[in-house]
């Protein structure tokens, strides 16, 4: 959940309580001035349901008022750099570089999104994994059958996700807890953490290339 979707929750909840208390205040305001006004409640067991009802909205609104004091104070921040975003998973795809344009096309559909059919899956894993071979076999040098290789055994990366998505490692945790949602789930997930390691990996290389002596 984003500091947006926090910060809104928050200020409903607040807003909630505030309604509630002031309903409370006006009702006993009215009862106190003219008791009159609340015949239209009146009832025969009136004493019973007036200590309950109080009871009640004193209880729901010091809950809602204190749910905003276990919120993460940092999703008040506004500022970047006070964010803590390691524990988000991106849901854009950057800007992919050089190898990355194989799959470029891919990142511009929003294939992670919507029900993929099998053949889809197919030549979505098949790219991505051309995408991932010609990037280790360019930054490497090594020949594209040994990048090949290397692919298929996860060596060219330490996402365990994607080293599962494209080749023959087991998958890992993260993946089996989306399969028990359904399979279109694990395989989104893994295709989107094989982007974002592809991408990873290029900004990587590319960094140490252009900062070499």
């Amino acid at each position: 959940m984003d500091n947006f979707s926090r910060t809104s929750i928050r200020r409903w909840i607040m807003l909630a309580a505030f309604i509630l208390v002031a309903t409370a205040i006006l009702i006993t305001g009215i009862a106190a001035v003219d008791p009159s006004l609340l015949d239209i409640l009146r009832h025969p067991r009136e004493g019973v349901f007036l200590i309950t009802g109080f009871l009640v909205v004193a209880l729901f609104s010091g809950s809602l008022l204190s749910i905003p004091l276990y919120l993460d104070p940092k999703d008040t921040s506004t500022k970047p750099e006070d964010a803590d975003t390691d524990a988000y998973e991106p849901e854009v795809t950057p800007e992919i570089p050089h190898a990355g344009a194989e799959i470029e096309p891919l990142t511009g559909n929003p294939f992670l999104g919507y029900r993929v059919t099998d053949d889809e899956q197919e030549a979505i894993r098949t790219r991505l994994r051309d995408a991932a071979v010609t990037m280790t076999h360019r930054h490497t040098g090594i020949k594209m059958e040994d990048a090949s290789a290397r692919v298929q055994r996860g060596d060219w990366t330490e996402n365990a996700t994607a080293a599962w998505f494209l080749g023959e490692t087991p998958p890992p945790r993260s993946v089996r807890l989306y399969a028990r949602v359904s399979d279109g789930h694990a395989f989104r997930h893994g295709a989107r953490q094989t982007v974002h390691e592809i991408v990873a990996y290029e900004q990587r290389h590319e960094s140490r290339r252009t900062h070499s002596p």
